[in-house]
């Protein structure tokens, strides 16, 4: 490789970096010397034309870099879905962890403990230690925990190489006006932006910055619109937003947690129960159409009234397994009757069988035997 073939090499790297990082052409040339020893790209071109040239062995180095933080195709991750195949195990000063991301975000997980990196930039990490290991957890040693959340932030760096490549570069880089192109509604492009979830108004370096999140309320880009259409004339304007600064350090937020699962009953639950006690109480086709046509009403208190149809649920067989179901909740159930049209004709005959299907071929043939036609698609 010559030496104009290694630099081309380097520049193309740089620009491959720059797209991956969201930052200007000159901030990844200045990077990449800096890489080599040099205090910016000028300086290593100058040094070139005169006595210095890049190694191989330094061109292949950051190349290795750059494939590194852009190492999505063909990686283990599933950067969006996450899955079994996409798990990363290691170790911290000792203490294992699995490391995945899901929909952006990064998870890495040990021993009575987890950390979410949040796809937002500006969103603390969520630090979590099981109530059980609370007193000796690893993760309470804050030198452990930086390292930890470094190890996932690499991670990250793959994960928003991997955005980026399916974004318009403009989506990262404003212009000389601020302007930026969003980058899932591709024929829009402004230099201010409004949140639909808060209403804050954004410049184009402040959301390009932010990966597209709103750095007031953390919304994703899909709440991010040119136009603060959804307010009305006596609406209150939106107000520019107040960013992070760059260089501040964004703290993790440490929560101890109880990670067993909690039952909170509620009326859609309870309903559920009820039903499939139900149908096993019905004891053939037209008790199980009755268990399925039960009105069931449940209340603040959790307390249940189960309206059963008289055509389809004997009026004197009671639902013992309904009963048990509601007893173990401790719960009160109230039974009643109802009547109203059938669904059929002869509703009787779904008692003589316990099959649908044979009650269905008996209900086809009674109605045949009257010489009904047979209609279908609704009202007629």
């Amino acid at each position: 490789m010559t030496e104009n073939d290694k630099l081309k090499t380097l520049k193309l790297l740089a620009k491959r970096c720059a797209r991956a990082m969201g930052q200007p052409q000159h901030v990844a040339l200045d990077f990449v010397a800096n890489r080599l020893g040099f205090p910016h790209w000028n300086a290593l071109t100058g040094s070139a034309n005169r006595e210095w040239t890049p190694s191989e062995a330094q061109v292949a180095s950051i190349k290795a870099f750059v494939e590194r933080i852009t190492s999505y195709e063909g990686a283990a991750f599933d950067h969006v879905f996450g899955g079994p195949n996409a798990i990363t195990r290691g170790d911290v000063r000792g203490h294992p962890y699995e490391l995945k991301t899901m929909l952006g975000d990064v998870y890495m997980e040990g021993e009575g403990w987890r950390i979410v990196l949040p796809e937002n930039p500006s969103a603390a990490p969520n630090v979590e230690i099981d109530i059980s290991h609370a007193q000796n957890s690893p993760i309470n040693d804050r030198v452990l925990l930086a390292e930890a959340i470094g190890i996932a932030k690499e991670l990250m760096k793959s994960v928003k190489a991997r955005r980026f490549s399916d974004w318009p570069r403009r989506a990262t880089k404003p212009d000389a006006e601020g302007t930026v192109r969003h980058p899932f509604l591709e024929m829009e492009k402004s230099n201010l932006w409004y949140c639909l979830h808060c209403d804050a108004e954004i410049t184009g370096p402040q959301i390009a910055g932010n990966q597209w999140h709103c750095p007031g309320c953390g919304a994703s880009p899909i709440n991010i619109f040119p136009e603060a259409f959804w307010l009305g004339r006596n609406d209150e304007k939106p107000a520019p937003v107040q960013s992070r600064a760059e260089e501040q350090e964004i703290e993790p937020i440490v929560s101890v947690v109880d990670p067993r699962p909690r039952l909170d009953l509620n009326k859609n639950q309870v309903t559920h129960l009820i039903r499939s006690a139900l149908f096993e109480d019905a004891a053939s086709a037209s008790e199980r159409m009755g268990a399925s046509l039960a009105e069931i009403w449940v209340d603040d208190d959790l307390e249940v009234i189960v309206s059963l149809e008289d055509h389809y649920w004997p009026e004197d067989k009671e639902p013992t397994a309904a009963i048990k179901v509601a007893a173990l909740l401790g719960i009160e159930i109230e039974l009643e009757v109802t009547w109203s049209d059938p669904l059929f004709a002869w509703p009787g005959l779904g008692t003589l069988t316990r099959s649908t299907a044979e009650y269905t071929r008996m209900m086809l043939d009674a109605y045949r035997s009257k010489g009904i036609v047979e209609e279908r698609g609704g009202n007629r």
